[in-house]
């Protein structure tokens, strides 16, 4: 990997680590306004998955020598401006959405095995969350 491809990497990772960040924020203050049990449970299952997700990102990015961001994505605003939860929770949806798409584009060009599969982990954290919400949407 050449450094420009490391630097765009890095960019890559440190975007993605904001946005996890930004939709761990806005599922465990999400928690605080569920009005049923599938509520809570879509919920805390999207907290666990995007703090793994942030963990995974963070790991990733101290291996290749780079400093991990601090910064929250703009997504956590986005989604604390509607109040309706069930609104809220379809456009964390989207978000998940987002990141699959993100990772599978970049996913081909991770040579490095620990970073392929940290990676794909990832992904089918987010496969696995979106699935399950569209499985429960009616629920919600």
């Amino acid at each position: 990997m050449n450094n420009n491809e490391r630097e765009a990497l890095i960019a890559a990772f440190n975007e993605l680590l904001a946005a996890e960040r930004a939709g761990a924020q806005v599922a465990a203050a999400s928690l605080k306004e569920v009005q049923s049990e599938a509520q809570r449970s879509v919920l805390q299952q999207i907290h666990r998955g995007e703090a793994d997700s942030c963990r995974r990102l963070r790991d990733c990015l101290l291996q290749m020598g780079a400093e991990p961001t601090r910064e929250r994505g703009a997504f956590y605003e986005k989604c604390m401006a509607i109040p309706d939860l069930v609104e809220r929770l379809k456009l964390v949806d989207r978000g998940q959405q987002w990141v699959i798409r993100k990772l599978e584009a970049l996913l081909p060009q991770l040579g490095d095995p620990r970073l392929r599969e940290e990676m794909e982990a990832v992904l089918v954290t987010h496969r696995d969350n979106s699935h399950d919400y569209a499985a429960r949407a009616g629920l919600l």
